[in-house]
Order: C-alpha cells, then sequence, then structure tokens
C-alpha cells in the first residue's frame, strides 16, 4: 500500500513538473506566436508564389531557398494563375514561420530595394538580439517586401484591399487564353490591341476592370495606352509604340516581364501566363522601364537633389558615368547585341533553311552582318548617349571613357554560327 501511495506521489510529481515544463514552454513562446502568420495572413498566396519564384528579387531568393524540399516541390508545380492548392498554401505558411523564428532576415543588400516602414526601420536600428524582437522584426520585414501578399501587424500599414479583383484576375486569365489562341491561329505573332482578340477570342466585356469608374474611356491608362477600337480597362504594354522595348525586355527579364496590367487592381499578366501584384516595395514589379529611361530618371533626381550645376562637377560626372556603365554598358549593350543577332539568324534561317547557317555561304553573310550590327549599334548608341548626357559630357574624361569602353565592347561583337 505504501509502495502504491509513493508511486501515486511520483506519478503526481512527474506530472506536476511536465506541467510546469510545459507551462514554462508557453510562457517563453507566448511572446512570439503573436507575430506569427495565420492563414488570413497569407492574403494573396498565388501572388506571394509567383513572387517567390522570381529570381531577379534578392528577398524571393533568400526565402525560396530556404523553403522546405516539400515546400519547393509544389512551388516548381505552381502554373502562376490558378488558385494555389491548400498543400502549397499550408506549406508556405508552415515555411514562412519556421523562417520568422530561425533567426534575423535582414541584410542590407537583400533587403536595398525594398520600401522598408517606419517601425521596421525603427526595430532594426533597435537592433534586437532577443527571439521575441526578432521574430516581430522579421515579420515587419516580410510585410514590407510583399505589401499585398501578406499581412503586417498593423491594419493601418497595410494597403487597401481592392473589390472586384477576383473578376479582374478572371478577366486576365481569359485574355491570357484568348492570346494564345490568336497566337497559334496567326503564326506566333502579338495582337497589336487586346480589341484584336475581339469578338473571335474573347467577349468584349472581359477587357473592362469591374473598378474602372471610367469603363475604358480612352486616355485613362497613359498617353498613347488607349486602345483604338473598344473600350479597355487594361494597358497593354506590346502595343505597336511600345513592342520594339518590350521585345528587348523580354531578353533580359524573361516571362516575369507584364504584358498586361491592369493598375486599379495592381495586377500584372506576365508573358509567361503568370498573375502577379505589383506594389510600391520594388521596381521591378512597377516599372518597365530600362536603359535610357532609367538613366534619364537617375539624372532628373540627381538634379532635384543636388542642382543642375552638380552634373558639372567632377563628383557628378563620375556618378553619371557609374550609372551609365552600370545601365547601358552592362545591361542594355548586351541585350541589343544578342537581339540583332537573334534577328539575323531568324531571318537566314526563314529565308534559307537552317542548314545555311554552316556552310560557306552562311560564314559570308554571318560576316558581312556582324560588321553592319557594330556599325548601327555604335551610332545609335552614340547618338542616344549625346542626346542624355548631352555633348559637353562626352568630351570630359569620363565621357571619353565611356565611348571607349563601348566601342571595345561592340567590337568584340562577331557572329560565328551555331
Amino acid at each position: 500500500m505504501l509502495k502504491k501511495i509513493g508511486r501515486s506521489k511520483s506519478i503526481t510529481l512527474l506530472l506536476a513538473t511536465l506541467l510546469m515544463a510545459m507551462g514554462l514552454q508557453l510562457t517563453l513562446h507566448a511572446g512570439t506566436s503573436q507575430f506569427l502568420f495565420d492563414m488570413d495572413a497569407i492574403k494573396d498566396p498565388g501572388s506571394l508564389a509567383v513572387k517567390l519564384e522570381d529570381t531577379r528579387a534578392p528577398v524571393s531568393q533568400l526565402i525560396a531557398s530556404q523553403l522546405s524540399e516539400d515546400g519547393q516541390r509544389l512551388l516548381a508545380g505552381y502554373d502562376g494563375i490558378s488558385d494555389p492548392s491548400p498543400k502549397l498554401q499550408e506549406a508556405l505558411l508552415t515555411d514562412l514561420n519556421r523562417l520568422l523564428q530561425a533567426g534575423p532576415l535582414y541584410d542590407v543588400q537583400v533587403f536595398a530595394d525594398v520600401e522598408l516602414s517606419e517601425q521596421t526601420q525603427t526595430l532594426i536600428a533597435e537592433n534586437p538580439k532577443d527571439e521575441e524582437a526578432l521574430v516581430r522584426l522579421n515579420r515587419w520585414l516580410l510585410a514590407d517586401a510583399y505589401p499585398y501578399e501578406l499581412a503586417s501587424l498593423s491594419a493601418q500599414q497595410d494597403p487597401e484591399d481592392f473589390k472586384g479583383i477576383e473578376t479582374c484576375r478572371e478577366n486576365l486569365r481569359l485574355i491570357k487564353l484568348a492570346r494564345e489562341k490568336y497566337w497559334i491561329a496567326n503564326a506566333g505573332a502579338d495582337p497589336q490591341w487586346l480589341s484584336e482578340l475581339c469578338p473571335e477570342y474573347l467577349e468584349e466585356k472581359v477587357l473592362l476592370c469591374p473598378a474602372d469608374a471610367t469603363a475604358g474611356v480612352p486616355g485613362v491608362l497613359t498617353e498613347g495606352g488607349a486602345d483604338p477600337t473598344l473600350p479597355c480597362s487594361y494597358l497593354y504594354e506590346l502595343r505597336p509604340s511600345e513592342k520594339t522595348g518590350q521585345v528587348n525586355l523580354l531578353l533580359q527579364e524573361g516571362d516575369m516581364l507584364p504584358i498586361v496590367r491592369c493598375e486599379h487592381h495592381l495586377l500584372n499578366l506576365s508573358a509567361g501566363g503568370k498573375i502577379y501584384r505589383s506594389g510600391p516595395q520594388r521596381g521591378i514589379y512597377t516599372s518597365n522601364k530600362t536603359g535610357f529611361s532609367v538613366l534619364n530618371d537617375f539624372m532628373q533626381e540627381l538634379r532635384a537633389q543636388h542642382g543642375e550645376a552638380f552634373l558639372k562637377t567632377q563628383k557628378g560626372r563620375q556618378e553619371l558615368k557609374q550609372a551609365t556603365e552600370k545601365l547601358i554598358l552592362k545591361q542594355l549593350v548586351p541585350v541589343l547585341l544578342n537581339a540583332f543577332e537573334e534577328e539575323v539568324y531568324t531571318q537566314l534561317e526563314a529565308q534559307l533553311g537552317a542548314n545555311i547557317i554552316n556552310t560557306a555561304i552562311g560564314m559570308d553573310i554571318l560576316k558581312q552582318a556582324t560588321g553592319q550590327i557594330r556599325d548601327q549599334v555604335k551610332a545609335q548608341l552614340q547618338s542616344q548617349l549625346e542626346a542624355h548626357l548631352g555633348a559637353e559630357f562626352l568630351k570630359t574624361e569620363e565621357g571619353q571613357d565611356i565611348l571607349e569602353q563601348l566601342s571595345a565592347q561592340i567590337d568584340v561583337f562577331s557572329l560565328n554560327g551555331r
């Protein structure tokens, strides 16, 4: 009997110890649990999944690389336009909460292009070390990086929810399908305007976003963007005036390049048929500008900050030189040369057959084309540099260095066959 009582006391003591330990554990984590995501906090799982696949975004690269094996597999299988499966949504929720608690997420370079809220900047400045503060900071960082996809810790910080967004998503999905049918029926050609899809491939009403109070009145979207035939709420990026620039961008941006935009819901339909939200956090989701357009914006920003005279100082010239090297020499020139190269091969194969490329005649044609392309690209770029930077700048040491780099870069270009 005494043994029984003693055993009973031991069990009671063990249970009490376990409960205390559990209570202590709950106390330790009570402060962090309030910062974790729940399913409602993932406001747009489809857009989040698309952005996590976007290799251009350092934040997405960081997160995607740390997803579980299951999460990465499900993410790779997502088509980017349908509703994500419950399994994918659950995997994203689990992985995000694990990352929140895994340690500091903040990295200056990774979050360089993210528009951080005042609250997040304050938390970063405090340099938190304890678990609760780190989890809270991580939650703010992710909400800043994906403001339309993930809820923040403050309703006041979240962008407004848009009415009719699901109808708009369906419109973009139908536009995608109609464009694919048009593309097949027209030997790989894109429509010049979205209205060309109607009525054979698309109902006219699909071109109207439910949030567009003007019902597609021309001129509302952007200058030169109004469809000339039908009322249209959507901005078509492959319209005639933008076609050449978008083709060059496509080589650089890949299938994430937006080709149809809803500026009422900040929704993009990409060249690869994926739908995702725009947003203020990164230029790659809000602008198609590249090359000289970005350089021009950079110069305007310098003028606004320092005045026109700053551009003529040595420091100003150095900043212009660095921006030109990055935006023009390293980014734009390779894209242009690749585009010309692809065009030459396509034309040769179409007119003379694929086998002509590596024959003596084909090599002779490529040699002649190489010289013509070099001269054409160099003349065009030098003219653009003078128009944007000014003739006086090109006479300076910095300007001369840019021209020398440009010539050296183009002179090594050659077409040697595939």
